[in-house]
């Protein structure tokens, strides 16, 4: 489903990826996990192009988005064909970014039918069914200012599965949240994982990553330092980079 291809990014002299290559698979779960300031969230933003490469490539289902090869030239492809590439990856970012200003409802069903996906009534119905979902059907008239943190980000997980994606990747969903409202938005990644979803997760949740992961990918300086199953990630782990970090981060 994704290919990374020795990719580069820099901002400015600070090199942030380096050489990232990594392969996910259809209906595979693979969480990221390192300590802060290693890349993980950018690697995640490259995927979506949400950040531009300086040099690699980045495929979805074969196909390359953002930068493609014309004339011997590394160009940006044109914008009707990086909206369509990024319509089948979904994005639940950290801090929720809904519309204070529209209903739950209305923050779900508005890219649908701004980019004219479907109309209204079948918009609506879906976001009704995606309420369900994510257990707040209640919620569809309240507006975010009136939710709780957890709920806020089960509603962004609803309005980016509005538009039907193929892979959808979590850029630190819990970590805005309260410690007793992470296990509500974790229920929901479960249930899309058990559903068969491709999902890429960058996150501090260990439990969630040896849970849930077909796949638990670490990074460090940029860098992917170890990949494996959790398993031999968190009992077994080679790099000493991965130990070190797990031994801050686990407790026993």
């Amino acid at each position: 489903m994704i290919a990374v291809n020795k990719i580069n990014k820099h901002y400015g002299a600070h090199h942030v990826l380096k050489e990232i290559d990594l392969r996910i698979h259809k209906g595979e779960v693979v969480v990221i996990i390192g300590p802060s300031g290693s890349g993980k969230s950018t690697l995640l933003r490259c995927i979506n192009y949400l950040e531009q490469i300086q040099d690699g490539s980045i495929e979805i289902e074969g196909k390359p988005i953002g930068l493609i090869h014309k004339n011997g030239k590394l160009i940006e492809m044109p914008q009707n064909e990086l909206n369509a590439m990024r319509e089948k990856v979904g994005m639940v970012f950290q801090n929720f970014n809904l519309f204070p200003h529209k209903t739950v409802l209305g923050n779900i069903i508005m890219a649908p039918l701004t980019l004219g996906k479907m109309k209204k009534q079948e918009a609506v119905s879906l976001a009704r069914e995606l309420l369900e979902k994510v257990g707040l059907a209640d919620k569809a008239e309240a507006y975010p200012d009136n939710l709780s943190g957890g709920q806020k980000q089960r509603v962004a997980i609803a309005r980016a599965l509005a538009m039907k994606p193929q892979i959808m990747l979590f850029d630190e969903p819990t970590s805005a949240l309260d410690p007793e409202l992470v296990g509500e938005v974790l229920s929901v990644m479960k249930e899309l994982a058990k559903e068969g979803m491709t999902m890429v997760v960058v996150t501090h949740e260990m439990g969630f990553a040896r849970e849930v992961a077909d796949r638990v990918v670490v990074m460090a300086d940029g860098r992917i330092i170890e990949e494996g199953a959790p398993d031999k990630i968190f009992q077994n782990p080679e790099s000493e980079r991965t130990k070190n970090f797990l031994s801050k981060v686990l407790t026993h």
